[in-house]
């Protein structure tokens, strides 16, 4: 009987064949590993894309003294809610300065903030608290009124609106926790702050019992804050910094030196940050009741214009409108400001 053998190969082939078999597999997985990683590496230094958005800024609204005053403040929101900005900011006085503060009308105005479809940031103005001293405004003592509207306003860190958005503010800051009302956010790369600074020259008021030393407080705290904003955006490259605040503190507008007194550190501050941040610097104020775009701010009267810094007051009292800012991030100029004009209210007045 014939017996068949199993067939046999040399051992060393063997071991050739599948040292070449597992050369093969090996360099197939570090060649996937090495793609996949290059892949992750790719898409974490890849730039974030950072598409264009809007934002709306309103202030010196309303004042219950102009007819109509109610309704068209009511078209007013709608009409920023039309256009579905990332966000909103309210500049300040949400009354007139002949109108009592009383906590009834400031529990109004918040329950007024959370109609805007989107999210409603507040910065306080002087007739809401600096100037709530005088008699037709309710005589209050104004740090009392302060203390009422950081407890109805900023009792947490994030804004009004329907769809608030998270913000970080200085009651972080052990030095300047009392300072809530100024509050921080990015929306795509951008940086954006509300710093506390109104008119009455900033509470700048020798006259009136308290101000002085409340005025001394609250200007260390703003130059800490505005100082921090710059450094957060230098840390995170953004391509631009806004802020918010209720006064118009340039003394140019007014067309006298003395005005600055109360506003000078602010404004110090502000031109030494953006000098040295470079990149486009948007400051948008009210006040003065009439709108306003002006492109490189002298920051005293006879000194050079910055160039980076742009000023863009908004309209206010019985000119109910209100400014729209397509903000684009991958441009070389960032803010591009314009009138939002309200249909059904009165027209405003040409800027001059």
């Amino acid at each position: 009987m014939k017996i068949h053998r199993p067939l046999s190969f040399p051992r060393a082939n063997v071991l050739s064949a599948s040292s070449t078999l597992l050369a093969t597999a090996l360099r197939f997985v570090l060649g996937a590993l090495a793609l996949t990683a290059t892949t992750w590496a790719q898409t974490a230094t890849a730039p974030i894309p950072r598409e264009p958005f809007t934002f709306a800024a309103l202030g010196c609204i309303p004042y219950a003294r102009n007819a109509d005053s109610r309704p068209s403040f009511l078209r007013l929101i709608a009409e920023i809610n039309r256009h579905h900005p990332a966000f909103t900011v309210h500049l300040g006085d949400t009354m007139g300065s002949d109108e009592r503060c009383t906590d009834e009308l400031l529990i109004q105005r918040r329950a007024d903030f959370n109609t805007f479809s989107s999210a409603l940031v507040y910065t306080p103005g002087d007739n809401e608290w600096t100037d709530t001293h005088n008699e037709k405004a309710g005589g209050y003592v104004p740090t009392e009124r302060l203390a009422k509207i950081r407890a109805l306003y900023f009792a947490d860190e994030r804004s009004l609106g329907l769809k608030p958005l998270s913000v970080t503010t200085q009651r972080r800051d052990p030095r300047f926790e009392k300072f809530v009302e100024n509050a921080r956010w990015t929306e795509k790369g951008v940086v954006f702050a509300t710093v506390h600074v109104v008119g009455s020259k900033n509470n700048h008021q020798s006259a009136v019992p308290g101000a002085m030393a409340e005025w001394r407080e609250r200007e260390a705290a703003v130059a800490a804050w505005i100082q921090t904003t710059f450094a957060e955006a230098h840390a995170t490259r953004a391509p631009g910094v806004a802020f918010f605040f209720q006064a118009d503190p340039f003394a140019s507008d007014k067309g006298r030196a003395g005005y600055a007194e109360g506003f000078e550190g602010f404004l110090k501050t502000v031109e030494a940050e953006a000098r040295a941040f470079k990149k486009p610097v948007l400051l948008v104020h009210a006040d003065e009741h009439r709108y306003r775009h002006d492109t490189g701010m002298k920051f005293e009267l006879n000194a050079a214009a910055v160039p980076n810094v742009t000023r863009l007051e908004t309209f206010g009292a019985n000119q109910v409108h209100a400014v729209l800012v397509t903000v684009d991030p991958a441009s070389a100029q960032v803010f591009l400001p314009a009138p939002l004009l309200v249909p059904g209210n009165a027209l405003p007045t040409l800027p001059r």
